[in-house]
């Protein structure tokens, strides 16, 4: 007699157990992922701290703020193109000196932004000095004077794609960017945006709202932190009627609609 092979699917028990076993995995994963996603958010208020830090030890050490240290050229050597610096790709110690006029860059009361190439030489600087880490080149993006490039002339972030500038913003009257206010010194948090600043969102309104609430007053309108309004970031922020009624929107939200501005009080 021929043995006959039983062959027969899957039972209900069985694919109740397969689909429990997959279940914990994908849970796992997603626990994984928030977890490395909340530690790479805890590391990034770190680097708020580290770069206030830094600026602050420069100008004590110096007596000036870098990009704006009107003698940098006699300590770290003259970039060839300075004053107008040109853009470039590779890292290097040679600078140009600021205008020592006591910002990092120049802006008006209506946020006109000029000599924003000390933007990136302040950046350089801190790193000629050891007071980061990060190898920058200290010239603008390709794309234009005011363009940062997140890893080139800005630092990195430990979220993906999120990186500083570092800059004098002023601006007294309400516009549809921010409210006005006296901001002063300025580090601006996201990612790359085509000749300009870090804007671009990197986090969701979420994320936004607990590291506001976390460091300041959970108002994006007011206090250390800021958000943009919502013209400029609708997704970000809701009822900005005023600057005190204003709030995150869709905490529940996983997309990233967000990006920041800390002020640094000086």
């Amino acid at each position: 007699m021929k043995n006959q092979k039983c062959s027969h699917g899957f039972t209900l028990l069985e694919m109740s157990i397969v689909l429990v076993i997959i279940g914990l995995v994908v849970g796992s994963i997603f626990a994984g992922q928030s977890m490395i996603r909340s530690s790479q958010l805890q590391t990034m208020l770190g680097e708020f701290d580290a770069n206030l830090k830094a600026v602050k030890e420069f100008q004590d050490k110096f007596l000036a703020l870098p990009g704006d240290m009107n003698n940098a050229e006699s300590m770290w050597g003259s970039d060839a193109t300075c004053p107008a610096t040109a853009s470039g790709v590779t890292p290097h110690v040679a600078t140009c000196n600021g205008d020592g006029n006591g910002t990092i860059g120049s802006s008006d009361t209506a946020a006109t932004l000029t000599n924003s190439r000390e933007w990136f030489r302040a950046w350089q600087q801190l790193s000629n000095a050891g007071f980061i880490t990060a190898q920058l080149t200290g010239t603008p993006g390709s794309g234009g004077v005011q363009e940062a490039r997140v890893g080139q002339n800005v630092p990195s972030s430990s979220v993906r794609a999120a990186g500083w500038t570092l800059l004098y913003y002023s601006q007294i009257a309400d516009n549809t960017f921010l409210w006005g206010d006296q901001y002063g010194h300025v580090l601006v948090y996201g990612g790359f945006l085509a000749n300009n600043m870090t804007l671009s969102p990197v986090l969701t309104s979420g994320e936004a709202l607990a590291i506001d609430q976390k460091i300041d007053d959970g108002n994006p309108g007011m206090g250390i932190v800021r958000a943009y309004r919502t013209a400029f970031l609708p997704n970000c922020t809701i009822n900005d009627t005023t600057q005190l009624a204003q709030t995150y929107a869709k905490t529940g939200s996983t997309a990233f609609d967000c990006s920041l501005m800390f002020l640094m009080r000086f």
